[in-house]
């Protein structure tokens, strides 16, 4: 009878469970939450021990491992607005890296734990990192774009002026440097269509139009200076909201500016701060 070590099968299972997540993260282009990644991997390596304990083998029933799935994705991405995508999308790479996995082990012609009518795959851990690495450039190859996506950043800002609120996401740049010469307040620039809420409809109008005539016809606005890639020297409508809470975090330092048109080349945020 094979000997079955739970800390093996414990730390495999989290190992495997947490490359799962990250995986996940990076087609949904999410920033990567790595403790938030470790905490679910570590219950999906818990459960996977106690199914294993007759009394418990409930665990292992084919309905509970979508809610093992589900758990998994809220603690690890909990945060995101459209968690479903991300559980579908976790449950494919679950697919695609266990099909991987799995074939490799039976190619190997690896030993197997048997618990009830259910088999455990003991792979050799350099077969396990070659099918992760291949079917890493499989998901990087495939969701080139996303991949490179998930490496930036993105924020959630709650913008208000006057009686009006809008909630947008923005593209956190280390490399921004724009501030206001007035204040020294830092300064973020937000697309005129992400903000235009927060006006008048007659005032709205006038947001795509060069800064000094927005300007000109919108109180309360003022023009920030900024340089462009060559050098050359531009302006940019700006306003000081009354509130602005960042990820959470209410800012006392931020100046918006109104970029005319759009700034993200795919629609997955709409200011850069």
């Amino acid at each position: 009878m094979e000997t079955i070590y739970l800390d093996e099968l414990f730390l495999l299972n989290l190992v495997i469970d947490y490359f799962l997540l990250l995986g996940t993260a990076k087609i949904c282009s999410l920033p990567f939450r790595r403790r938030r990644f470790l905490a679910g991997s570590a219950l999906g390596a818990l459960w996977c021990c106690l199914s294993l304990i007759p009394s418990l083998a409930w665990l292992d029933a084919p309905v509970m491992r979508p809610v093992l799935a589900a758990v998994m994705t809220l603690i690890a991405f909990g945060e995101e607005r459209r968690i479903w995508r991300c559980l579908a999308a976790f449950l494919g790479v679950s697919a695609l890296f266990g099909g991987a996995v799995f074939a490799a082990g039976l190619y190997q012609g690896s030993r197997t734990w048997h618990s009830g009518s259910d088999r455990l795959v003991r792979l050799d851990m350099r077969v396990l990192v070659i099918s992760f690495a291949l079917c890493w450039a499989a998901v990087s190859l495939v969701f080139r774009r996303t991949v490179k996506n998930a490496q930036r950043r993105l924020v959630d800002i709650a913008i208000q002026r006057r009686d009006r609120t809008v909630h947008i996401r923005a593209l956190e740049d280390t490399g921004n440097g724009l501030y206001d010469p007035m204040t020294g307040c830092s300064v973020f620039v937000a697309e005129a269509g992400a903000v235009q809420a927060l006006f008048t409809a007659q005032e709205a109008a006038h947001l795509q139009s060069p800064a000094v005539e927005a300007v000109a016809h919108i109180p309360g606005l003022r023009l920030i200076p900024y340089a462009g890639i060559g050098g050359d020297g531009h302006l940019l409508a700006a306003f000081r909201p009354d509130m602005v809470i960042v990820d959470g975090q209410e800012r006392h330092d931020l100046i918006a500016a109104i970029a005319p048109g759009d700034i993200g080349t795919d629609g997955s945020y709409q200011a850069v701060i």
